[in-house]
């Protein structure tokens, strides 16, 4: 089978991980795939992709829409799943030119943002692609809500994949107070809470300051916890104005984008995921898979991904909720350790990667028997 997966970038970040992950298990399935991306925006993508990557330019639009057609025609792909809206609107258009393949677009966030016109486009492309991929329940039932039953039924939904084997704070063990002292800077006897994600409003790292500077008010000075951030982007100088606002910057650690997460997660003891909006969050399942207990808003996916005791789900914009859980679990370590060992649990047992590769495999299988 030869599959083209198309996104507008290939950055860091969540949905991009995602793609890197399923162009190599499908080609470990012994498919050939394509990766097409804008150029210059490839960071993503690790050596061994290089050559299976066609770089189009972002601008001029028609610029774009002559060499993405040129790069399907060349391959003619059997599938083209696009992944986020540039590449459905402008895949779903350039397709004709690919020899008529199984279309798929995606949908990877509840986007709340969404105006009208642009949930009728979401539509309109919907009713012209094969299929259409959910990476929740909670995002597959926001859109099926707003389109008629024809696109609805097109829905697929394929819970994201993580690598078990890579995050596994096991790995860490022997080297973790270590990490804390000289890559934190952060007391040997500190519990230390961690986030992972990029500096955007929608994060809502604003909340989280407040609420663990309610959740660390009043403790003495060797349990008093640290807050670890994982990322970078346009809200950074917001999060250090407002962590010096609270009194909490000393107990804060923003280590920028780093690409061994792993590393940081095997040193925290909580994980914390404020959103105000998501899809199916990567680095909440990276964190369940390194044994960590987990708090997370009640949004997008997060629920499914903590299901059955793996992690806290509190409400979304609910400062005093999340400081009450972090509290909770920073008060108790048994609680820690029992969350972390169901949260391992769930991410091997519901999101590993074959089952995420194995279910699209057959998922496109589907399609192409379909036509």
């Amino acid at each position: 089978m030869k599959v083209a997966l198309y996104i507008g970038q290939l950055d860091v970040g969540g949905a991009e991980g995602q793609v890197v992950l399923l162009a190599r298990g499908l080609l470990a399935r012994g498919h050939d795939v394509l990766l097409v991306t804008e150029e210059g925006r490839t960071a993503a993508v690790p050596e061994e992709l290089e050559v299976r990557l066609a770089r189009i330019p972002p601008r001029p639009r028609w610029r774009r829409f002559v060499r993405l057609e040129e790069a399907l025609a060349a391959f003619r792909p059997d599938v083209l799943h696009c992944q986020l809206s540039s590449a459905n609107f402008w895949g779903v258009l350039a397709a004709g030119r690919a020899g008529s393949p199984a279309v798929v677009i995606s949908f990877l966030s509840t986007d709340p943002w969404k105006k009208q016109r642009h949930l009728w486009l979401d539509g309109w492309l919907a009713a012209r692609a094969r299929g259409v991929w959910a990476n929740s329940r909670e995002v597959a039932a926001r859109y099926a809500r707003v389109w008629g039953k024809r696109s609805a039924g097109k829905i697929k939904v394929i819970y994201n994949g993580v690598d078990t084997a890579r995050f596994n704070r096991r790995r860490f063990a022997s080297r973790r107070a270590a990490f804390k002292k000289e890559e934190l800077r952060v007391p040997p006897t500190a519990p230390v809470v961690i986030h992972v994600g990029n500096f955007f409003a929608v994060k809502n790292h604003a909340g989280l300051l407040a609420a663990f500077a309610a959740a660390a008010a009043d403790r003495k000075p060797r349990s008093r916890p640290y807050l670890v951030l994982c990322g970078d982007g346009p809200e950074k100088r917001n999060i250090l104005a407002t962590a010096s606002a609270l009194g909490i910057l000393p107990y804060l650690r923003l280590v920028g984008r780093v690409p061994d997460a792993e590393r940081y997660l095997g040193a925290a003891d909580v994980f914390v995921l404020p959103s105000r909006a998501e899809g199916f969050s990567n680095a909440l399942l990276e964190a369940m898979a390194s044994s960590l207990a987990c708090v997370a808003t009640d949004v997008g996916g997060n629920a499914e991904a903590l299901a059955d005791g793996a992690g806290v789900i509190v409400p979304a914009g609910d400062e005093g909720a999340l400081a009450a859980a972090l509290a909770g679990l920073l008060d108790d370590e048994d609680e820690r350790r029992r969350l972390g060992t169901a949260a391992r649990r769930r991410a091997e047992g519901a999101f590993g990667l074959a089952r995420m590769v194995d279910e699209t495999e057959k998922w496109y299988r589907e399609l192409l028997e379909a036509r």
